[in-house]
């Protein structure tokens, strides 16, 4: 009994089975490359939505003034749901708040929001978060809030992310301005 011819057939129908599965779903352009071997984007049809996504490490020490001797971080994300219309405007978005937060003992958040202000300066509320969670007893936790943004505002905040930072606040009296911070910086896309 040879084996050697049915081993090959068996081989030849999986690979024709591959290479016919890979071209399913596919979505490969038909236009020729551009200069640089890259293929030129899709005329006429801009992304209707993206989802600019900024990851951060909030920290004392980026308050300002810097809070020095309190030890505690949150890490997280703010990201930024967009639709967008057919010339590429943002006309409406969502603001998603995600952050993992560990303080040394019991903590109130009673703020999580983006301000207005350049790296050293303070500033305004320009998204609130809305947050305002019990008490939490041992001081880890995570704070999660989806609000909506106004498109003006969430194109300036792409225009100048470094123009903004992120401040949780937390009900100690010791730390009226915030108690964590981090500065905005060019998002990734997701």
């Amino acid at each position: 009994m040879r084996k050697w011819p049915m081993l090959a057939a068996l081989a030849l129908t999986a690979a024709l089975a591959l290479s016919v599965a890979g071209g399913v779903g596919a979505t490969e352009s038909k236009k020729p490359p551009t200069a640089g071997g890259k293929k030129p984007p899709t005329a006429g049809k801009p992304s209707r939505s993206a989802t600019p996504v900024f990851k951060l490490r909030l920290k004392p020490s980026q308050e300002v003034p810097a809070i020095k001797g309190l030890r505690a971080d949150a890490v997280g994300s703010v990201t930024f749901d967009l639709t967008r219309n057919s010339s590429g405007a943002i006309t409406s978005g969502e603001v998603i708040f995600y952050f993992n937060y560990a303080f040394p003992n019991s903590v109130t958040i009673s703020g999580l929001h983006i301000h207005q202000g350049a790296k050293g300066a303070n500033g305004g509320i320009v998204v609130d978060s809305g947050t305002n969670e019990p008490a939490d007893a041992d001081g880890v936790g995570n704070v999660t809030k989806v609000v909506a943004g106004t498109p003006a505002t969430l194109q300036a905040i792409l225009d100048n992310p470094r123009g903004y930072y992120v401040n949780l606040h937390t009900t100690s009296p010791n730390h009226p301005l915030g108690a964590l911070r981090a500065q905005l910086h060019n998002p990734k896309k997701r």
